[in-house]
C-alpha cells in the first residue's frame, strides 16, 4: 500500500468522523427543540400482580418480613389517580390484599390502606373488602370500626353497614356522647352535614401531616362548613360563622352571602339522597 493510499484512507476516515460529529451536533439541537409527546404511565399499568402462593414459597416462611417490604414499597409508589372501576383490579387493592394475606395481623395496612383506597383512590369496593378482611381479624377495634362506619356512611351511603360498625364501638370508652347521637341518627337513616363535619374533623386531626388523606379530609371539611355557614347566613340566623374553613371571610354579592373561594357541596359518592 503506497503512502498516498494511506493518506487518502486517513483523510476519508477523518471526513467520515467529522460528518458523524456534525450529524450528532445537528441532531442534538434539532431534537432539543422538538415538542415530545408526554406519556403518563402509572402504577396501575406497571405493577406486577404477584401470585400469593408463589410469594409464600419464595418468602421461605418469612411472611411478616415480606409483607413489611411490600408495604413500604406500596407506600413509596402510592398514587392519587382515581380508580373508577368496580372490579377489584386496582393495583393498590391487589397489593394490600397480598400483604394482609401474608400477614393477617398487619393492622396498619387495614387501617390506612382501606382509608387510602376509599377516599383517595375512590375504589369503594376494594376498600370495603379490606375493611371486612381487617374486621374479621380485629372485630372490636375502635378505629377500624369507626373508619369503616365513615366509609359505609359517607362514601357509600350504606346506613345499615355503618350502623353495624358503630354498634361494635358505641359502648367503647372512647365513644363520645356525640358519636352516640350520630349512631341513633344513622340507625334511623337521618344523617346530616353536622354529623359529617364532626366525624371527618376527628379523622382529619388524626391523619399524618401533609398526607394526601389529610388534604382530602380538609377539602371535605371546607365543603361542608361552607355549605352550612352560607345556609345559616342567608337564612339570617344568629351565631353564624362568617369565615370559611381557611379563615377567609364570606362576602355579600347581590344581597346574598357567597363564598370567597370556589366550592362544591359535599355529597356521598354513590348516593346523594341521604344528606
Amino acid at each position: 500500500m503506497t503512502k498516498d493510499t494511506v493518506n487518502n484512507n486517513s483523510n476519508k476516515t477523518l471526513l467520515i468522523v467529522a460528518l458523524l460529529i456534525l450529524a450528532y451536533i445537528a441532531n442534538f439541537f434539532v431534537v432539543r427543540d422538538l415538542i415530545k409527546p408526554g406519556f403518563q404511565i402509572g402504577p396501575q399499568e406497571t405493577t406486577v400482580h404477584f401470585n400469593e402462593h408463589l410469594v409464600k414459597a419464595l418468602s421461605l416462611g418469612q411472611y411478616r418480613l415480606t409483607s413489611s417490604v411490600l408495604w413500604a414499597e406500596t407506600l413509596l409508589r402510592s398514587d392519587i389517580k382515581h380508580y373508577n372501576e368496580n372490579d377489584l383490579n386496582n393495583w393498590m387493592f391487589h397489593r394490600l390484599n397480598l400483604i394482609t394475606t401474608l400477614d393477617p395481623y398487619f393492622y396498619v395496612s387495614y387501617l390506612y390502606g382501606a382509608v387510602y383506597l376509599s377516599i383517595i383512590k375512590d375504589d369503594l369496593k376494594g376498600a370495603s373488602t379490606i375493611y371486612e378482611k381487617g374486621l374479621s381479624v380485629f372485630p372490636n377495634d375502635f378505629d377500624l370500626n369507626y373508619n369503616a362506619a365513615f366509609h359505609y356512611y359517607f362514601e357509600m351511603g350504606d346506613y345499615q353497614m355503618a350502623s353495624q360498625k358503630l354498634s361494635k364501638i358505641i359502648d367503647h370508652p372512647r365513644a363520645s356522647e356525640h358519636l352516640k347521637r350520630i349512631y341513633s341518627r344513622v340507625k334511623a337513616e337521618r344523617g346530616n352535614l353536622q354529623d359529617a363535619f364532626v366525624i371527618i374533623k376527628g379523622l382529619y386531626e388524626k391523619s399524618p401531616e401533609g398526607s394526601a388523606i389529610k388534604k382530602r379530609y380538609e377539602k371535605s371539611l371546607f365543603q361542608i362548613k361552607t355549605e352550612l355557614d352560607l345556609e345559616c347566613l342567608n337564612r339570617r340566623q344568629t351565631n353564624c360563622s362568617k369565615t370559611n374553613f381557611h379563615g377567609l371571610p364570606y362576602v355579600i354579592k347581590n344581597g346574598e352571602w357567597q363564598s370567597p373561594e370556589d366550592w362544591k357541596p359535599f355529597r356521598i359518592k354513590k348516593r346523594s339522597s341521604h344528606l
